[in-house]
């Protein structure tokens, strides 16, 4: 787990450095480490024998040609209707969701057997007239009458079909294999600078595993006109560990295709408590320095970068919390 940096220990350290070279603390008396202060740079400089006890790791900063995307927020839902239905109703995670959608559905079934209930009887009393017809006590008429009603309760019988299929399968009984989809609330002046097509990457928040492949699907014209963003839909895998309702963080890549970026990898960034985001760079054997960054986005396992060292500059991942620890006298 990365450190944080506090504000206090660096005025105060600083202080100290005002004066020349500040030696780390150690318990048996022979300093590891020692620090020292050149204009706004802080220089960490560590004994050999320090720099092999504390197994630092370090990797050059690399440019990489990455796909152009852009980040948003989506959340997993649940699709209902069958495979290759042309439209496909969406579940999300709530029990408000689930709720809404069971009446609905409870609503529509019952339109069903209000309708076969009508069907029945009308083709009774189809029957009944055709039959005082012949026994020249009913009239032409009375026949009529009788077959419109059943034609309008046929009607209606098909209505309510075509409106309950609409609501996908029973809630809890869908059957067959479970899928999952992510819906994406995209502004609708950035759609067009989007590829609609590619796959988009989706992690979950605050993960720190690689992103998962979501293939771009056809779900229902959703959209929302109060904050003017339309929905995309992506499929995720079959065997995904997202769990319907929970929010993501989704990639969509744009129309720009491939941009080249300095990468280097996240483990090797600190944090401090105003968001800050830090490396340890070495600049020399022994001598590493604390240098600011920003981050775009994140990569799988990799950070991409806005603003960063150039590239080839080596940046410690292992050991830099052990580096931050040595310089300001936290570590043990």
């Amino acid at each position: 787990m990365k450190a944080i940096l506090f504000p206090v220990l660096i005025l105060a350290i600083l202080t100290i450095h005002a004066a020349g070279t500040l030696h780390a603390a150690d318990a048996g008396g022979s300093a590891p480490a020692t620090i020292t202060k050149e204009g706004d740079l802080v220089i960490l400089t560590l004994k050999p024998e320090a720099e092999e006890a504390l197994r630092l790791k370090v990797v050059a900063v690399e440019r990489r040609t990455l796909p152009a995307v852009r980040l948003f927020s989506g959340e997993v839902v649940t699709p209902l209707a069958a495979e290759g239905k042309p439209v496909a109703p969406v579940l999300g995670g709530t029990l408000e969701e689930v709720l809404r959608l069971a009446d609905l559905q409870a609503t529509a079934d019952g339109r069903i057997l209000q309708a076969q209930v009508q069907m029945d009887a009308a083709k009774i009393a189809v029957e009944r007239a055709q039959k005082m017809l012949v026994a020249e006590a009913g009239s032409v008429r009375g026949v009529d009458e009788a077959k419109t009603s059943l034609a309008l309760a046929e009607a209606a019988m098909v209505t309510a079909k075509a409106q309950r299929d609409l609501l996908g399968a029973p809630v809890g009984q869908s059957g067959g294999a479970k899928r999952a989809w992510v819906r994406v609330a995209v502004y609708s002046g950035e759609s067009a600078l989007l590829d609609p097509e590619a796959p988009a990457g989706v992690r979950a928040l605050g993960g720190s595993g690689s992103s998962q492949s979501a293939q771009p699907v056809a779900g229902p014209p959703t959209a929302n006109a109060l904050t003017n963003t339309v929905d995309w839909y992506y499929a995720l895998p079959a065997d995904t560990k997202l769990r319907s309702g929970e929010r993501v963080a989704v990639e969509i890549p744009t129309l720009d295709g491939k941009i080249e970026s300095l990468v280097l990898p996240f483990n090797a960034v600190l944090h401090d408590i105003h968001g800050g985001q830090w490396v340890y760079e070495q600049t020399t054997p022994h001598t590493y320095n604390r240098r600011r960054i920003q981050i775009a986005r994140l990569s799988g396992s990799d950070a991409v970068l806005s603003s960063g060292p150039p590239v080839g500059t080596k940046v410690v991942t292992d050991g830099s919390a052990e580096l931050f620890g040595t310089e300001f006298m936290t570590g043990k």
